[in-house]
This record gives structure tokens, sequence and C-alpha cells, in this order.
């Protein structure tokens, strides 16, 4: 469950054209036929599969790029959707502080365009399993696709499922659960039996009314603690030689991701959920 990180350019390999104090990078998918055009800059397909990372290439009309395999944060900030989805400026505070470790069985409600979904099977790794929810069917073929496009296949580790989250959780066990969703208090309720004790219930929301909104049904349900709740901004930065400025943007980008551990509720405390069996059969999560 690996996307191809090595070795020389094949058909379907993401690439990003690079230039010397220009543009910005420009991204692609390599196909057996056809021909790319870099800003009016033509470059055969063809010419480019087998080439490795860091070549050199001139165009026609002699100008010079580098093709490099796009990071996964620039892939999650250009490959296609038709919705918002989770940039990795949300995403790295969510891997951390949800602390997403290797082998994590993980709910993603909100499948979207499968951003997070892409920085969550890096971070579970090939003994992990993430559950993707969502109930457009929109979002399950794009999302789908976009992950198959980043690993060259559909991961076996990643399961897609079209259900609504707010009607139940039927994968239990789990070691965290990641919602983006516009309600996340209505699925409150359903992680009583399927997020283990000690585990971590997160939300992603844009507006500061729905973190609210979620903190109280997190308070009022009496079975999470250690609240968190961050507002993600990020303010990019022009750098040239001889002067430094922000970029142009009128609003920085702003989010809220709020955390929680699930522990147990009130008459609760002698009992043992199949997370805690587990965790003492040898599970590393904590």
């Amino acid at each position: 469950m690996t996307s191809t990180r090595s070795g020389p350019f094949a058909a379907g390999d993401p690439i990003e054209f690079l230039q010397f104090g220009k543009a910005k990078p420009y991204l692609v998918v390599l196909k057996e036929q056809g021909t790319i055009n870099v800003r009016g800059h033509r470059f055969p397909h063809a010419e480019l599969i087998g080439l490795e990372p860091g070549a050199r290439v001139t165009s026609p009309q002699g100008e010079e790029f580098f093709l490099v395999r796009p990071t996964l944060a620039r892939w999650i900030e250009s490959m296609p959707r038709f919705a918002t989805t989770i940039y990795p400026k949300e995403a790295g505070p969510i891997l951390l502080y949800a602390d997403v470790f290797p082998g994590a069985r993980v709910l993603e409600a909100g499948l979207g365009s499968g951003g997070l979904s892409l920085a969550l099977l890096r971070a579970i790794g090939p003994s992990g399993r993430l559950f993707s929810y969502d109930k457009r069917d929109r979002s399950l073929q794009q999302g789908a696709a976009n992950v198959a496009q980043w690993f060259g296949e559909a991961p076996s580790t990643h399961t897609i499922r079209e259900a609504d989250v707010y009607e139940g959780i039927p994968d239990l066990d789990l070691d965290r659960v990641i919602l983006d969703v516009p309600e996340p208090w209505q699925v409150v309720p359903h992680t009583q039996h399927a997020l283990r004790r000690g585990g971590i219930l997160s939300a992603f929301t844009p507006s500061i009314t729905q973190a609210h909104a979620f903190g109280n049904a997190l308070r009022d349900s009496g079975r999470f603690a250690d609240l968190l709740m961050l507002e993600t901004i990020q303010r990019p930065w022009k750098v040239g030689r001889r002067s430094v400025r922000p970029e142009n943007q009128s609003t920085p980008n702003t989010g809220f991701v709020t955390f929680a551990r699930h522990v147990a509720g009130k008459g609760e405390a002698g009992e043992a959920s199949s997370g805690e069996r587990r965790e003492s059969a040898g599970d590393p999560a904590a």
C-alpha cells in the first residue's frame, strides 16, 4: 500500500514541472500517449516516461524545466475535487493531535475528495485499517479515484462505505474517529460502543459555532475528557532575493479542529470495552 516514491516515472504517476524562480509548479498525471501543455510549452508523455526524478527537460521553445514527484501535500491541494477537502494545514494537526499511529483502526466520516483519507492511510501504514463513510455518490467516486491515483491502486487497508454516520457506526473497536460533517454533534452518541475507551474523537468544522456545538455535545455526553480546540490558520509568504512579504490574499483561510478522549461514563468504571480487551492482549494504542 505505497505509491511509487522512487525510480523512473511511469504512466499513471503524478509529476510536477519546476522552474528556478518562476511560476508555481505545474502538476500533471503521466499517460501512455498524448501531449502535456505546460503554459504553452509542449512535451509528449512518452518522452517523460522512464526519466528519473530531478531530470531536466527542455521545451521546443528552449525553456528548461525539472521533473519531480509531488509531495502528498501538493497532491491533496491539486487533485481533482468537487467539494472543499481537508487541506494539509488541517490534516497535519489532525494526525498529530489525534495521535494517529501505525496499525490504528480509524473511522473517517466525510470522505469528500479523499484528501484526509490519503494522510490517514499513510499514517496507519500497512497494518492499520481506515473506514471512510459518505452518502454522496460523487464523493464516493471522486474520493476513491484520488486515493487510487496516488497509491497506484485501491489500498487493501481502505474500506469505503456508502453510509450516513448520523444514523450509526457499524464498524466497532475503533481507535480514532475523525469527522468532517456539518453537524458532528449528531455523531457523539454513536461513538459510545464504536470507539474504544482511551480513543480519540476529532472533528473539523469551518465555523466556530459548529465547533462550539460539538464541544457542548462532548461535555454533555459525560464520556469525553481532555477537550482541545484549535483554530488553523496558514499565511504563505513570498520570499524574494531582496524582500519578503505575505502572499496576496484578502482573508487567511481558517478552520477549527476539536479533539477529546473517550473515557468511561457514569456506572461504567468496571466494564471493559472490546478495545480495552484488545489492548490488554498487546495492542500498542494508548
